[in-house]
């Protein structure tokens, strides 16, 4: 108990101090969009095919797209995505060292999209993510996202829509 305690205040300050970095960053939505990474919990109900359907409107190949999934537990099979994060790929001290996790944070994209609510492991995965510009939810860090969006988004499809047309929006 006292070891889950300390891990999460070390993990914690590992996210502050990321977030700090963050937001001294000069982040901008490049024009057009050439890669796109998404960090997805899935125990949102959407599957990795609107994902890919999404990169699809944004003009980008199966090689400009990568997705990294969330599992609680190691040993639950996860169908979603073939590349994945579990609470054992942080370590004791707040480090990220799963071969997925260190895999997804090597790439350098232009947009990010955080499918997640607040969760720290995706938060710390996220905040080491290099990536040019953001979007997520806004249950989560508002020093994370560049481009927030409501909680009340109730299916994919509104979500997708939603971000092609502020992705326009924005110059």
């Amino acid at each position: 108990m006292i070891f889950k305690s300390l891990h999460n205040k070390l993990l914690k300050k590992k996210i502050e101090n990321s977030l700090i970095k963050l937001s001294n960053q000069r982040r901008f939505k490049p024009n057009p969009i050439k890669t796109l990474g998404c960090i997805v919990d899935p125990s949102f109900p959407v599957s990795v095919d609107k994902f890919i359907e999404l990169s699809n409107s944004l003009g980008l190949k199966e090689k400009d797209f990568k997705i990294i999934t969330f599992q609680e537990n190691k040993n639950t099979f996860n169908v979603f995505s073939n590349m994945n994060m579990t609470p054992e790929c942080v370590s004791f001290s707040g480090n990220l060292n799963g071969k997925d996790s260190l895999e997804f944070i090597s790439f350098e994209f232009d947009l990010l999209i955080n499918f997640f609510r607040s969760n720290n492991f995706l938060i710390l995965l996220s905040s080491k993510t290099n990536a040019k510009f953001r979007v997520g939810f806004e249950s989560v860090d508002s020093k994370l996202n560049d481009l927030i969006f409501s909680e009340k988004i109730k299916n994919f499809l509104d979500f997708k829509l939603e971000l092609i047309k502020y992705l326009k929006l924005i110059k």
